[in-house]
């Protein structure tokens, strides 16, 4: 007999502003699970390696800068949300694309949007 069940996709949720942190995963509710862990610790690409997420939030440009080559290197998502500049930049095929507001709901939207976009969600 054939598991059908589907799993929960796995984000992670790289973070320097705890309460938005707790906004992305209130909105991801149901739609993924959230591992969350604070930026600015050393070796973020070996905890992604370990952790092996479909898609990885960031929300310091140095944390993103970081993830990067790793996140091209495994085809998953990474998502850079802006707070000053009030956008959201998604890595797609290597190179950044930005989109205005950073809304909670955007962020969402960008997060599941570009995880089943590239066809890695699934059992």
């Amino acid at each position: 007999m054939k598991d059908t069940t589907r799993r929960e996709p796995l984000v992670v949720v790289l973070y320097t502003v705890p309460l938005l942190c707790e906004a992305i995963t209130s909105a991801l509710d149901g739609i993924a699970q959230v591992r969350a862990f604070r930026a600015g610790s050393r070796d973020p690409v070996g905890l992604l390696s370990s952790v092996q997420p479909d898609a990885v939030v960031v929300d310091d440009p140095l944390e993103a800068a970081e993830a990067r080559p790793w996140a091209e290197s495994q085809d998953l998502p990474l998502v850079h949300i802006c707070l000053r500049q009030r956008t959201i930049r998604v890595l797609r095929n290597g190179d950044w694309v930005e989109s205005p507001g950073a809304s909670t709901e955007s962020i969402r939207n960008v997060v599941v949007g570009s995880m089943y976009a590239r066809g890695g969600v699934g059992p």
